[in-house]
């Protein structure tokens, strides 16, 4: 009987220790209106974007003859010892780039981030760790960087690596449990690199989210179909936790 206490006891901790917070979980469930102001669903933190972003997801396309793009943001700092999994599945079949990734607290001086501008997009406002995807018969279909403008291009993914006329997941999993934290890219589930996180993204991230890159090319765009943010204790905590239960299971046991 003790026994099955101390399995039932120790299985419990296990799953408290290693139980995900939802810090954002957004579905794109509206109606077509546009995505700015629009309350994220955990949180209820109203979303900032440019008029090209919609509350069901759709990504429109600004026609233009340069590489203006627009943003998407909402709130986020990371702080250490914990490890967070950021994940957006996104169907994008179009020639233009929909990124996704971690972001800067504010755009660039003199900027919003519902404006129309090319400094306001992921690859020119200073995001770390972001990935693009698109469908491009001539250029790679996704690419990701760990730092901002480009630098800190991943090879392993960077190419067509999964089909792009179908949703695309990619995920983002942050560990800030030692004092170089690491980064590691998933791309429908599957891990295509890990990479040592520059310490500068440690005080430069404050922000999550999408950006429409290059609006050069006239189509019909793309959809954010999914998007979530969440964060689990760091392993030494549930490794404390158990440790702790055993103790206490072993004093008893003794007093018994």
């Amino acid at each position: 009987m003790k026994r099955i206490l101390l399995t039932t006891v120790l299985g419990a901790g296990l799953a408290t220790a290693c139980a995900q917070t939802v810090i954002y979980n957004h579905s794109f469930s509206g109606s077509g209106g546009p995505l700015h102001g629009t309350p994220e669903t955990v949180s209820g933190t109203p979303w900032q974007a440019g008029n090209l972003f919609l509350d069901n997801g759709v990504v429109l396309t600004l026609v233009a003859g340069s590489a203006n793009g627009q943003a998407a943001w909402l709130p986020f700092s990371p702080a250490d010892g914990l490890i967070y999994t950021a994940t957006a599945t996104i169907l994008n079949p179009q020639p233009n780039w929909i990124a996704f990734g971690f972001m800067p607290a504010t755009p660039p001086a003199g900027l919003s981030w519902s404006d129309t501008s090319f400094q306001v997009r992921h690859s020119n406002n200073g995001a770390y760790l972001w990935g693009l995807t698109r469908n491009n018969p001539t250029q790679p279909d996704q690419q990701a960087f760990v730092g901002p403008n480009t630098t800190g291009g991943l090879s392993n993914f960077n190419g067509d690596l999964v089909d792009s006329t179908q949703p695309v997941e990619i995920k983002i999993v942050l560990d800030t449990t030692a004092p170089t934290w690491t980064a590691e890219f998933f791309l429908n589930g599957v891990s295509r690199q890990v990479v040592n996180v520059p310490d500068a993204a440690k005080t430069a991230i404050g922000g999550i989210g999408f950006s429409r890159e290059r609006n050069a090319t006239d189509n019909p765009g793309g959809q954010i179909q999914s998007f979530s943010l969440t964060v689990v204790p760091e392993p030494a905590t549930g490794a404390l936790l158990l440790t702790g239960l055993l103790g206490f299971w072993l004093i008893r046991r003794r007093e018994a």
